[in-house]
């Protein structure tokens, strides 16, 4: 990967293995709005009130989930006899999982660090169960490895845990869910490539694994395998969680991030100088919701919908013209230190950051992406690039 795309193979924890690519006419049509997108490294995943789950891009390791190894620029339906609940879909790096109405999770793709919870290390080309018998609320898929929040409020892992970002107090790879330590209550879990988040009962975040660039948030940078507080006392209402940066939203709409800065990705101005502790997105926007890509940032505008992204802009995942220069092992490398307005004057419900791509769902259930396209990721039948949203192929429905 070339300095624009700053995070290596090994950093997610997968090989990047190159897949032939269909023609678009094989795409299987989407026939009513969707209810929640969610971007992968290099693929993505939506799905629709009934259950139906779309995906497309990348798919070396079957992570589409349509039975094959063969990259799908357009979306292709999942096959699964169990119908999977809206909003838990979650697209990883060389993996995918979901949820279905009951609670029961499944996980499809690459599985050599046991990202996929079955309780072993074989890579699925469809959707299976995952061990345990959890009963699962919420769940997200990051670079080799997934977390979940259980009905009962406790929190869960599996897979790659070189930095103890399964948060159970090892370093140890978990081929199915281990609980997270530290007795916390946690409602939701958000996860990166090496470090994870939670929203716990109160509001408060905790986060664990790698903390390099202080992207734990708890004001330093030491690598810890247990949950730690973020600093400063906030409350949060969501989470976003980057590669080595992560944001939270408040219940007024206000947005903080911390860690990495180096392309701009906190929305402080400061880009170079990163955050081991919240410090407040620049431009005093008020946000609905939060995306973390790999390293850049989005947010929807209270009111308008309209979607603003700071951060890394070299592959067009900010929607909009860059409006700086940062500087990463010498090179000027386009980015946007403060959030910066997505063209197309679309008006979106949800957003969803890849590593170098963004979608979003508008508010009439349609998606759109934007960004790097070399697997197919955007969605739109071709592999080409767009600096600007893209509607994704064949969905029947919505203007």
């Amino acid at each position: 990967m070339s300095a624009s795309r700053a995070v290596s193979r090994a950093a997610l924890g997968i090989a990047l293995v190159a897949c032939a690519t269909e023609p678009p006419t094989a795409s299987d049509p989407i026939p009513a709005p969707l209810v929640a997108v969610s971007a992968g490294v290099l693929h993505t995943c939506g799905s629709t009130g009934s259950g139906a789950v779309f995906c497309w891009g990348w798919n070396a390791y079957g992570q589409v989930g349509d039975g094959s190894r063969r990259d799908r620029p357009f979306p292709v339906l999942v096959h699964t006899s169990t119908p999977l609940a809206e909003p838990s879909t979650a697209a990883g790096a060389g993996h995918t999982c979901g949820v279905a109405a009951g609670g029961a999770a499944y996980c499809w793709g690459f599985n050599l660090s046991g990202q996929l919870g079955d309780g072993s290390q074989s890579t699925r080309l469809v959707p299976t169960p995952i061990a345990g018998g959890l009963t699962i609320a919420t769940l997200d898929a990051g670079g080799a490895y997934t977390c979940a929040a259980a009905a009962d409020s406790s929190a869960h892992c599996w897979g790659w845990n070189l930095y103890g970002q399964l948060g159970d107090g090892t370093r140890t790879d978990r081929p199915a869910p281990t609980p997270v330590g530290g007795g916390l209550r946690l409602v939701s879990v958000v996860v990166g490539t090496q470090h994870s988040c939670a929203r716990a009962a109160d509001s408060t975040l905790y986060c664990w694994g790698r903390n390099g660039s202080g992207q734990l948030g708890d004001g330093s940078t030491t690598d810890t395998t247990l949950p730690v507080a973020v600093a400063g006392g906030l409350k949060f209402a969501a989470i976003a969680v980057g590669v080595s940066h992560s944001c939270g939203l408040t219940a007024v709409g206000a947005a903080y991030c911390w860690g990495d800065n180096t392309l701009g990705q906190l929305g402080d101005t400061a880009a170079g100088a990163g955050a081991s502790e919240p410090r407040a997105v620049a431009g005093g926007l008020v946000f609905v919701a939060l995306a973390a890509g790999g390293t850049h940032t989005c947010g929807v505008v209270a009111g308008s919908g309209a979607a603003h992204c700071w951060g890394a802009g070299a592959s067009g995942q900010l929607g909009g013209p860059p409006t700086n220069f940062c500087v990463v092992d010498g090179l000027n490398l386009p980015c946007a230190k403060t959030p910066v307005a997505v063209d197309g004057g679309l008006s979106f419900r949800s957003l969803t950051g890849g590593q170098h791509h963004t979608c979003g769902l508008t508010t009439g259930g349609i998606a759109y992406c934007w960004g790097l396209n070399d697997h197919g990721q955007l969605g739109d039948g071709t592999t080409r690039s767009r600096v600007v949203p893209v509607r994704v192929a064949n969905q029947l429905t919505g203007p």
